[in-house]
């Protein structure tokens, strides 16, 4: 069953380290993006074995990815996959 919260929010990035959970706050408060991490309060205590998702509203998704388009991934918890799928 789908909540109204999943109907308004889309899923653009997994997050596999702590430092690009901070970095991607920093960049989305600062330009007044609507988002939450999924998984950021449990992903230390099981040393980030699960990733962390950015959700963003959908209205704001596509600024968001223009955004983003560069962002490249810390290689610690899983983000080295992520760097070498990069084009």
């Amino acid at each position: 069953m789908k909540t109204e919260i999943d109907a308004d929010f889309v899923m653009l990035l997994e997050i596999h380290n702590a430092g690009d959970r901070v970095f991607l706050r920093s960049i989305l408060d600062a330009e007044g993006i609507d988002y939450f991490i999924q998984g950021e309060t449990v992903a230390p205590y099981i040393f980030h074995s699960v990733p962390m998702r950015l959700m963003v509203r959908k209205a704001q998704a596509e600024r968001v990815r223009e955004m983003l388009e560069t962002f490249v991934q810390s290689p610690a918890y899983g983000g080295l996959k992520r760097m070498i799928d990069k084009p």
